[in-house]
């Protein structure tokens, strides 16, 4: 009788013994399971956002190659359209040296050729490049040879901008002492003429700029 008391009372402890540990299982289990869900998002955020940002910087570098192969491949093109221009123009640095006028100039000229290399400029020059040949081609009535050939530098200044895609800071005699031989007194009319040109365009400019200073403050107040 007593036994059967005894037995019956570790029966319902041994039940609750075995709840507890089952409850105390499943909560590590469960907190397991959160823990790795934590670890396990925390990775793949990192690795999808890994992947996002690998993508957007090849994105990126290709983006930049294609836009420099790109320019390159339009400086190219510009340099051959730019020597195709010129080398008409080569065989007459003698005759312009020589004093000759502007339109004998033409003379030595292969026109055929001037005239193809002329509209391949027109389409792939910059304007600037276009006003300075306009000058040099042109010219002013009256104009001597060292205006021609100062308009002749200004034009492969022009082009070498264009291309190089970078502000010049070569001077007319510079560029010129290149193919042509100078005497001290040309030398040194050059030299003046380039500089008067320079303060010409500097006393231009200082108008212009006062007159958008006085529209900016007007339009500020």
């Amino acid at each position: 009788m007593n036994q059967t008391h005894k037995g019956s009372t570790a029966n319902p402890r041994r039940v609750a013994l075995g709840i507890v540990a089952a409850i105390v299982v499943l909560g590590l289990i469960v907190a397991g399971v959160y823990l790795f869900s934590k670890v396990a998002s925390v990775a793949v955020v990192g690795v999808v956002g890994g992947a996002v940002a690998g993508f957007v910087a090849s994105l990126a570098l290709k983006s930049y190659e294609f836009r420099k192969q790109h320019e390159a491949l339009i400086a190219e093109k510009k340099r051959e359209v730019y020597s195709r221009l010129l080398a008409p123009w080569i065989q007459t640095l003698v005759r312009i040296k020589d004093g000759k006028a502007a339109d004998d100039m033409l003379a030595g000229v292969d026109l055929s050729g001037l005239y193809a290399s002329s509209f391949d400029t027109v389409l792939y020059g910059s304007e600037a490049v276009l006003r300075r040949y306009v000058e040099f081609r042109c010219g002013e009535e009256g104009r001597d040879s060292i205006d021609t050939l100062r308009n002749f530098a200004n034009l492969l200044i022009a082009m070498r901008e264009d291309i190089t895609g970078q502000k010049s800071f070569l001077s007319e005699e510079a560029v010129l002492r290149t193919f042509v031989n100078l005497q001290p007194e040309e030398r040194v009319v050059l030299q003046l003429r380039e500089y008067a040109a320079k303060v010409l365009a500097i006393s231009e400019r200082l108008p212009n700029d006062s007159a958008a200073k006085k529209q900016g403050k007007t339009t500020a107040t």
